[in-house]
């Protein structure tokens, strides 16, 4: 006790303890309310800045697989497409980051082609993270890859086709323009190739001939890949042939020759049904002809629109020369 305090009077003394008690209200019980919210506050900036920056690990499922692969090289099995993947960092940092933007980039340029069980550790794995993140644990840690030479060449293309042309007509031919398509993939894929077919081409109710641009190919081999990606189809279709025959038609004995009048022959002749309806025996002739070797060649003389439509089935002669 200092000597000031013993020649104070109680009253002093009451006085001294009444501003003391004054005092400590003010500080803790005035605006009480106030103070809490103050110190809330301040709690909570506190928690903000140092839990933003406490690092916190996430695990992000579904991250795309990439592979870095040597040159000339295809994968040839079927891997995995995606990993679950760890991610260690602030939570600010972390909050930065699209998920849906990452991809696990694994580098396997140094291995050559054979089957490889490789293991998806930080030697090998590249993510392009925001500094401050980094990548741990990989689930599964490895991936089992076949490597294969890349090899291209070119494929018979095989038309593929659906329905029927109209009543009486029928279909001659369907080619695809180029006939062959050059592709590229992994060896024992491209030698399991022996055609590649074009997309469906409908030939319901068809009466004439056409051609199909652009008709797409269509590989099931996800691991081939088209380096030509279309074709031109040609589609013949022609009214269905029959035959039919004529009695009573002129035979010309050589080319340019007179016609002999009273020599005739009995023709059978096939071709489009509505043009045999038209064709009656006195619009063509039979020409028989010599040929080197002594034998008779006969030929048809037809109506110009009839040409190359038509065609001699079998003939008979019967007439004789005067």
């Amino acid at each position: 006790m200092s000597f000031p305090e013993l020649n104070e009077s109680p009253r002093q003394t009451a006085q001294r303890a009444h501003w003391a008690k004054r005092w400590l209200r003010e500080i803790f019980l005035e605006d009480l309310g106030l103070k809490i919210l103050a110190f809330l506050i301040s709690l909570a900036l506190w928690w903000g800045v140092t839990g933003q920056r406490t690092p916190t690990t996430i695990r992000v499922p579904r991250v795309p697989l990439n592979f870095r692969l040597p040159n000339d090289t295809e994968i040839s099995n079927e891997t995995r497409a995606d990993v679950e993947v760890a991610l260690t960092g602030s939570k600010r940092q972390l909050d930065t980051i699209n998920v849906r933007d990452l991809t696990v980039n694994v580098d396997v340029s140094d291995l050559k082609p054979g089957e490889h069980n490789v293991q998806l550790t930080t030697e090998r794995v590249a993510m392009g993270l925001p500094d401050g993140v980094r990548f741990g644990d990989i689930q599964p840690n490895n991936v089992l890859l076949k490597l294969e030479p890349r090899v291209e060449r070119e494929i018979e293309v095989e038309v593929r086709h659906t329905g029927n042309p109209a009543e009486g007509y029928e279909l001659l031919s369907i080619n695809a323009v180029p006939d062959k398509v050059k592709v590229r993939g992994p060896a024992s894929h491209i030698d399991a190739l022996v055609k590649v077919p074009t997309e469906i081409v409908s030939l319901d109710g068809r009466k004439e001939s056409f051609t199909q641009e652009q008709t797409a190919i269509e590989i099931a081999d996800k691991k081939v890949d088209l380096i030509d990606t279309a074709v031109s189809v040609r589609v013949e279709i022609e009214e269905r042939h029959v035959d039919k025959t004529y009695t009573n038609v002129a035979v010309q004995a050589a080319q340019d020759a007179p016609e002999d009048s009273s020599r005739t022959a009995t023709v059978t002749l096939n071709g489009p049904r509505s043009m045999l309806d038209k064709l009656r025996a006195e619009d063509f002739k039979l020409a028989l002809g010599a040929s080197e070797d002594g034998s008779t060649t006969p030929r048809l003389i037809l109506p110009a629109e009839m040409e190359g439509h038509v065609e001699l089935r079998s003939y008979k002669l019967s007439g004789f020369f005067r």
